[in-house]
């Protein structure tokens, strides 16, 4: 009988009415930003690029430093131990959206660095990641990209267009 009624709900699905549909992407909209905050704190915790790997896709994309796939990070990652980050990146979305299909989403906001992951922070870009949805219903992201910017840029750019995110300003905030 279960097996009947999901069938019938997945057959009438693109009959529902649009705001039922909305409040689903609602959902999934925030399930992304968790996601988003889950990768940030694993890199906070392990590393950047542990973080990275961790929430890759098998064939993601990140093209700041054109690493093509999980196992091109793992070569990047193995090239790198033992070499000291100078700083710690931490992120912050602005903006995300999903697909009214429900699995591809993206997310962009602040990039900031600081000496530690105490602070103090300074912007200095601004990135966007582009999110697929898995099989296991887990997000992984196949894109991620970042324009580097003064902080001075970012702050202004906060101020016009993200008043609530300026003030007090994410330099100024700490995790």
């Amino acid at each position: 009988m279960r097996t009947s009624l999901l069938l019938l709900a997945v057959a009438l699905a693109p009959l529902m009415p649009e705001n039922v549909r909305a409040a689903d992407r609602e959902v999934l909209k925030a399930e992304l930003v968790r996601t988003e905050a889950e990768f940030f704190q694993h890199a906070l915790e392990h590393g950047f690029s542990p973080g990275l790997r961790a929430y890759m896709a098998d064939d993601a994309f990140i093209a700041n430093s054109l690493v093509l796939g999980r196992d091109a990070q793992e070569a990047r990652m193995k090239a790198d131990a033992g070499k000291a980050r100078p700083n710690v990146i931490r992120w912050k979305p602005l903006r995300a959206d999903v697909a009214d299909s429900g699995d591809l989403g993206y997310t962009w906001g602040v990039a900031e660095s600081g000496p530690t992951k105490d602070g103090p922070f300074k912007p200095y870009g601004i990135y966007v990641i582009i999110w697929k949805r898995q099989a296991d219903g887990k997000w992984k992201f196949v894109y991620d990209a970042a324009t580097i910017l003064t902080a001075e840029a970012v702050e202004r750019f906060l101020r016009e267009k993200f008043p609530e995110a300026a003030t007090p300003g994410p330099s100024a905030t700490k995790k």
